[in-house]
């Protein structure tokens, strides 16, 4: 079915990054026309800077390995993670959602799930990877240039809408002039990579690195802010611990849950590692320069050496026999790093130590450490949505034919930077999607 701007039962999407392509194919195997609007020259979005995996509950690769998970134990690890913070229908709804997603996916975008054994942040195996050297927005736009009910359009700003006299939206006003619509997704991206909006809203962050999408400027916020939406959390992000740049790079969380430890410029820990991303990147905040120092030995080495080598191979990890030598070799204290080192030994077998961790083994030589400091991945605040993506006013009334999702809507990550469980950002992206499209087009059939 071709686009028509004059076509009745037209369905405009803002931004083909993880959201827009879920909710535009979704719509499209309903049957609905869709126009994808991209104000880049490509797709993906910050969904493509995204971990190669998605968490789902419910889902029939789940099903066939037997695995104990519902949707309301996946809500009770988000709630306990950001401290009942989140929007508790809008939870429940998206991990609700969450293994339909996987399981659309894997029909549409021919994506062959696995679920994995590692359960970081979670209380049962939710995390659905692929062997393929792909993100999930390759193969999501794969998929979209199959369907021929959706057209795409790249280098397209969209700048604000067409509204009614009573707030309704009719249409998108772009850079080539307005075009009509009966409902429009607005998934555009979060603020990460405005200065402007950090320091308005997240203050603490402005100036901190951004390794995210480059179109992640905010456009959506500011345009549902003069329709006349209302924001939630807006101090809510995803921070990351140990990132070492340039881009993306980093070291695996898996590091620090084995029984790595982080230090300061004084050799010194300062948080319990375990509260990650979260606790963790709070504390490297405040440190002097933001710079911190993560500390492994021969035994996490080995057993990640598959993921670890190659920073030793770029001189990016250090090795040392001795704490005092390794902490030469970082700029660390080394009286310090080594006094560190005895404690943290001597807390084995013994409980909490005074960070409230529980030390799994004692360090054994030769040890290894690497630089890292904190970064912004992506912003989790935005507009405020219902449970159907639909975008609210502050006295919580429907902007008639607006839905919203991904980094431009509010996820489930709570007000501040401690309530990120992993796979957040992609739970409220792909759900949001789904549901936002699914509510669309059944108004649109009606």
């Amino acid at each position: 079915m071709a686009y028509s701007d004059a076509d009745a039962n037209s369905l405009i999407i803002v931004g083909a990054g993880g959201c827009g392509m879920m909710a535009a194919l979704v719509a499209a195997a309903k049957g609905v026309s869709v126009l994808l609007l991209e104000k880049t020259d490509k797709p993906g979005g910050s969904t493509a800077f995204s971990s190669r995996g998605i968490r789902a509950s419910g889902s029939r690769f789940q099903g066939a390995l037997g695995i104990d998970d519902s949707p309301e134990q996946y809500a009770r690890d988000i709630f306990g993670r950001n401290s009942n913070e989140s929007d508790v229908p809008l939870t429940k709804r998206l991990t609700e959602v969450s293994g339909a997603v996987a399981d659309f996916l894997a029909d549409v975008a021919c994506i062959d799930f696995s679920v994995g054994e590692f359960v970081f942040g979670h209380s049962a195996r939710r995390a659905h990877s692929w062997k393929e050297d792909k993100t999930i927005t390759d193969f999501m736009y794969e998929a979209v240039e199959r369907e021929p009910n959706i057209q795409v359009r790249f280098s397209t700003s969209v700048l604000g809408f067409q509204q009614a006299d009573d707030g309704t939206v009719t249409g998108v006003v772009t850079d080539s002039g307005v075009i009509p619509a009966a409902k429009v997704i607005l998934a555009s991206g979060g603020f990460g990579a405005s200065q402007e909006l950090l320091s308005q809203y997240i203050p603490e962050v402005a100036g901190v690195h951004f390794p995210g999408h480059h179109g992640s400027t905010g456009d959506g916020i500011r345009m549902g802010l003069s329709a006349g939406a209302a924001l939630e959390n807006m101090a809510s992000f995803q921070p990351y611990p140990a990132h070492i740049g340039p881009g993306m790079r980093s070291v695996s969380p898996e590091v620090i849950m084995a029984g790595g430890i982080m230090v300061d410029p004084r050799g010194n820990r300062f948080v319990d590692e375990t509260r990650y991303p979260g606790g963790l990147s709070n504390g490297i905040l405040q440190l002097p320069d933001q710079q911190a120092y993560e500390i492994l030995d021969q035994r996490l080495y080995e057993l990640l050496q598959h993921y670890l080598e190659e920073f030793l191979t770029e001189g990016l990890l250090h090795q040392a026999p001795t704490p005092g030598e390794l902490a030469g070799k970082l700029g660390v204290d080394a009286r310090g790093l080594e006094e560190t080192v005895e404690e943290y030994n001597g807390s084995v077998g013994a409980g909490p130590d005074r960070f409230g961790r529980i030390p799994p083994e004692p360090f054994k030589a030769p040890y290894y450490g690497i630089r890292v400091k904190a970064a912004l991945y992506h912003t989790q605040g935005g507009l405020k949505v219902n449970t159907d993506g639909q975008v609210l006013r502050a006295d919580g009334s429907i902007i008639p034919n607006l839905y919203a999702g991904g980094g431009v809507a509010t996820g489930v990550s709570g007000a501040g930077m401690e309530g990120y469980l992993p796979g957040n950002g992609q739970l409220a992206s792909l759900g949001l999607g789904m549901l936002a499209a699914e509510h669309a087009v059944a108004s649109l059939l009606a």
